[in-house]
């Protein structure tokens, strides 16, 4: 019995430490967040497309890959990741501001603005709250097929605390 216990807590352990020592990718002015999965370290990262200090309306949002398998080198999205997955697709756009769905998950929209200063920034609400976000986090099944749950890091916008929201995939 004793033995079982400590075999689960090590495992319970391990879930909960799971998103520890991944690579964080470096800060960019653009950077609205990034991806990752509990696969590997990869990492999608979404920046906003600026034509000058303006949000490019054509093609607002950014989208590319850093292969932490390979040494951290950035790619494009592979096709079956832009149309499956981490691909957006640009809902409305403004001047200085657009709305955008992910491919994996076009019920949840993020909205992009520019602040006063020219800085984007991306909002998404979960569970009720605004958050300006910073990063997400998949747990998947090892095919990367199927997503039990998304973690939403950044701040709440109402309080300006820093929080983590998690949704569960039904």
């Amino acid at each position: 019995m004793k033995k079982r216990l400590t075999v689960l807590l090590i495992l319970f352990t391990g879930l909960l430490l799971a998103q520890h020592n991944y690579p964080t990718p470096p800060d960019a002015k653009t950077r609205l967040f990034y991806i990752q999965h509990s696969n590997n370290h990869n990492t999608f990262v979404y920046d906003a497309n600026l034509t000058g200090k303006k949000l490019n309306t054509a093609d607002p949002v950014a989208v590319y890959r850093l292969t932490y398998t390979k040494g951290g080198i950035k790619e494009e999205l592979s096709n079956v990741q832009r149309k499956m997955a981490y691909g957006v697709t640009v809902v409305s756009t403004e001047p200085g501001s657009c709305s955008f769905t992910l491919a994996a998950y076009p019920a949840k929209k993020i909205y992009v603005h520019l602040e006063k200063d020219g800085k984007p920034e991306a909002t998404v609400t979960v569970n009720g709250k605004n958050i300006l976000l910073n990063k997400m986090f998949l747990l998947a099944n090892k095919l990367g097929t199927t997503v039990e749950y998304i973690d939403f890091y950044g701040k709440d916008t109402a309080t300006g605390k820093e929080v983590k929201e998690r949704m569960y995939i039904k």
